[in-house]
């Protein structure tokens, strides 16, 4: 038989086996690709620059040698198509073991068998922008699952990326950045700075390679470590580390007896990544006492007074609650009650159990001094008492000599304005001045009663409540207190306030503004007699 006829019979017996599925391209048992079995194979940096933890979003630069897709996940016999939209096309195919894939076109590729290693396309990028990846069960069918690639001109591996990457500074070494806002951007002397970092790339990856450098002005010291760990400090002004995904820089001032700043400057590979400006405040040296209100007799903590900490210098600097000294109390000052150390901002004293709530608001409501309550005995005047603190570098111990007042209620006051006479339209300022039954000044916890004002010709600007909410407006500070009013009526009237029982007035006029008779007739008097100073001057002048 002819090689000729040979071939014919071949290729009838292939024929006829393929019309009774001996040879079926599409295998008995095939199946359709399900959701996540097609995933981004490819690893190698010249073909992709990173690949999500599902591998189905990639980023791949321009030049890529070709990005390999493949049905990893799915089973033997298994079919479908993968279609491209975007700049890229298919252009190699491997068909693994006992698998087949066709490429159709540039965009499609069709696997008609998985096999039992799993076939794979090359998808190769024609231009930056994004590249869709469907999968689905027949040609130009309802999708299954999609990748997606991101084309870049280049890859950005391990280079910083503000977006990602994490710069948080603190004064505690635990726990790692959790956001760019800084906790902390001053210290207390004896506390370091921590600055928390981690440093990721454009993919959102750490970044784990390369150099990290760090810089700090004003002799501030500097050294790198693990994050969440306490380490030493800094020998030099710079200091070299290699990145690691939580990473911190340790900074210390050159000296803690004064307050100083230092900038500190990082960088990766010689590209600047991060500023941060650090106050380290200066040790304890003193205590200075601000402000003293005083307190109501035989109440506990209605006295309170504010302090500061200073340095040798005389900075204000923040440091740990002062104390009472036990030894320094009498019977009209008894005891001290801490409410809050000096800080570095303003801080809420607000629902403090230790403080009476008028008294809450009379002091402010919050505020970055340090401040103490005291409890007074049943005698009003001064008393001396002594506080204490420990510096935080050196542990010395500062003290300061406190003069606490305590006083009683109103048991009587007085009413005075600001003017005898106002004009229609004017402000004025009307006071109470009370005293308890010692003479003294009634204590600044001394409120206002609610509709305790009466003002005859005019309107307060403000209306008096008596809550403890309005305690900041409304108590009494030295004995006395002050509203505003404005005038509103020509005539002869009183303001009448009430307090505790006892009432007080004070008198003065309103006027309209208009001119009266008796200015006019003043004025002309004062004219005539100028004009006869001119005569006599001019006569004088003439004699010569």
């Amino acid at each position: 038989m002819s090689i000729k006829t040979l071939r014919k019979r071949i290729a009838l017996v292939a024929v006829s086996a393929l019309g009774v599925g001996v040879l079926s391209v599409t295998p008995a048992f095939a199946a359709a690709i399900v959701a996540n079995d097609v995933d981004i194979t490819s690893t190698a940096k010249t073909a992709i620059c990173t690949v999500d933890s599902d591998k189905e979003i990639a980023y791949v630069p321009l030049n890529s040698a070709g990005v390999v897709i493949s049905p990893a996940n799915a089973a033997d016999g298994e079919t479908g198509f993968m279609t491209i939209s975007g700049p890229g096309v298919w252009y190699a195919e491997s068909d693994g073991t006992a698998g087949a894939i066709n490429i159709n076109s540039q965009k499609e590729a069709e696997i008609t068998d998985v096999g039992s290693t799993a076939v794979s396309a090359t998808l190769l990028p024609t231009g930056v922008g994004t590249i869709t990846v469907t999968i689905s069960e027949t040609s130009g069918g309802v999708a299954i699952d999609a990748l997606t690639i991101y084309v870049q001109a280049a890859c950005t591996n391990a280079a910083w990326s503000s977006t990602y990457s994490l710069v948080q500074m603190s004064t505690t070494a635990a726990g790692n950045a959790s956001s760019n806002v800084d906790a902390n951007t001053s210290t207390t002397a004896g506390t370091p700075m921590y600055i928390k970092l981690q440093p990721k790339d454009g993919y959102n990856v750490a970044i784990t390679a390369g150099t990290l450098f760090a810089s700090a002005t004003n002799g501030a010291t500097v050294s790198w470590g693990a994050a969440a760990a306490g380490f030493p400090a800094g020998t030099g002004s710079v200091a070299t580390a290699t990145p690691t995904a939580n990473h911190q820089l340790r900074v210390d001032p050159a000296s803690s007896a004064t307050t100083s700043t230092t900038t500190v400057t990082i960088t990766l590979n010689g590209t600047a990544v991060a500023t941060k400006t650090i106050t380290f405040h200066g040790e304890q040296a003193s205590i200075a006492i601000v402000k003293v209100a005083s307190g109501r007799t035989s109440t506990a903590n209605t006295g309170y007074f504010f302090y500061q900490y200073k340095d040798s210098a005389g900075n204000v600097v923040p440091g740990s609650a002062a104390a009472f000294v036990a030894a320094s109390a009498g019977t009209r000052i008894t005891t001290g009650t801490s409410i809050k150390a000096p800080g570095t901002s303003a801080a809420s004293i607000l629902a403090d159990g230790s403080i009476a709530d008028n008294v809450e608001y009379a002091a402010g409501q919050a505020t970055a001094n340090g401040m103490m309550m005291y409890t007074c005995g049943s005698s009003s005047g001064e008393a001396k008492f002594t506080i204490a603190a420990t510096s935080t570098v050196n542990s010395n111990t500062l003290t300061q000599e406190v003069t606490g007042k305590c006083n009683g209620g109103i048991t009587s006051y007085t009413v005075s304005t600001d003017k005898a006479t106002y004009k229609v339209g004017e402000i004025a300022t009307i006071t109470v001045d009370a005293k308890d039954s010692s003479g003294n000044p009634v204590s600044d916890n001394t409120q206002l009663a609610a509709s305790s004002f009466s003002i005859g010709g005019g309107t307060a600007t403000y209306t008096i409540l008596g809550t403890d909410a309005a305690a900041g407006s409304e108590v009494f500070s030295g004995g006395k207190v002050s509203l505003k009013a404005q005038m509103t009526t020509a005539g002869s009237f009183n303001t009448v306030v009430q307090l505790a029982g006892l009432s007080s007035t004070a008198a003065y006029t309103i006027t309209d503004g208009a001119v009266s008779n008796a200015e006019v007739l003043a004025a002309i008097v004062k004219l005539i007699a100028s004009i006869n100073k001119q005569i006599k001057a001019l006569q004088k002048s003439l004699k010569r």
